[in-house]
């Protein structure tokens, strides 16, 4: 066996003496270690990152759940998110079967686990059928509201039609026991006309308050008891040329259409049964010659208590 030279021999020494290993330069900031098929060896990676929190309703109440058209329900609400001190808050009311809310609540900075009573927007009209209320919320980090089956933020109500009110029937009119002296208010042939001629009849945005008695132009009209002129004046669209006569019974005549340039009382006037105060016409809002007679309780448009009574039984009473 051939022996090294004492120089060769201390230079293999010194060679084997500086070889680093692939993995120490690696660890030492060099060059990564190959893998066994050349490539470079697989880096360790990143600890996930923490998932974000997300709101969530813990308490939702709407009450009524079912009420009518015209009203609306109360809502009360609470939102919780771990770390976040405030979110964005809207509650939607949509009809079923529409896309298009009805109504929206917003706060733009609702304060979490805090009980919140927002209010509807002033006008808010709810029809009848079925509508779903929800909650939708968004914390700063832009996390939406997360839905469980406990708190889904999601209620449904019903409305049902607002209950038609009955119409009111007419009261009866009122009436007094005809009195037996007097006289009746026409000095000539008369008649009391059809069912239009009644008190009570329809007219254009009023009832009739009077009984019509079908005469003659130009047939006096008279005093049906003694008493003393309220007023007389002229309506042009209305009663023509008027009378308010306060009997001496208490109660007060009302005596309509009279003919132009016929009447001769004025207010203040006493006058007696009998005594002539116009004549029969056709003035004011008047379809043909007739006196419009009205008798009134508690005088003539006097106070809230003053009332028309219908007159036709005092006529009769007083025309035999």
């Amino acid at each position: 066996m051939r022996l090294l030279s004492p120089l060769r021999a201390s230079l293999l020494v010194f060679c084997a003496s500086t070889v680093v290993a692939p993995t120490t330069l690696a660890a030492s900031g060099g060059a990564q270690a190959p893998s066994k098929d050349g490539g470079a060896a697989p880096q360790q990676s990143a600890a996930p990152k923490r998932k974000q929190q997300r709101p969530v309703a813990k308490t939702f109440r709407v009450t009524p759940r079912r009420l009518k058209a015209g009203s609306l329900p109360r809502i009360a609400v609470r939102i919780e998110q771990r770390g976040v001190k405030r979110v964005s808050l809207r509650i939607a009311l949509v009809r079923v079967g529409h896309q298009r809310a009805t109504a929206t609540i917003r706060v733009k900075k609702a304060r979490t686990g805090r009980l919140l009573r927002p209010r509807w927007p002033k006008g808010t009209r709810l029809r009848e059928g079925r509508y779903v209320i929800r909650v939708h919320a968004k914390g700063p980090h832009g996390t939406t509201l997360r839905r469980t089956g406990s708190s889904s933020g999601k209620v449904t109500i019903s409305v049902a039609a607002k209950p038609k009110a009955k119409a009111k029937p007419d009261p009866e009119p009122f009436r007094l026991p005809p009195s037996d002296s007097g006289v009746f208010p026409v000095t000539g042939p008369h008649s009391y006309g059809g069912d239009g001629a009644r008190f009570g009849a329809k007219r254009n945005g009023h009832k009739h308050q009077g009984q019509d008695v079908i005469a003659e132009r130009g047939t006096p009209v008279v005093a049906p008891l003694g008493g003393t002129i309220n007023s007389t004046d002229y309506e042009k669209d209305g009663a023509g040329y008027y009378i308010v006569l306060d009997a001496t019974d208490d109660r007060s005549f009302f005596f309509a259409h009279c003919r132009k340039d016929t009447v001769v009382v004025k207010g203040g006037q006493t006058v007696s049964t009998g005594q002539r105060l116009c004549d029969v016409g056709n003035t004011g809002d008047s379809s043909g010659p007739h006196l419009h007679f009205e008798i009134w309780v508690g005088g003539w448009r006097r106070d809230k208590h003053s009332r028309p009574i219908d007159p036709l039984a005092q006529l009769r009473a007083w025309d035999r």
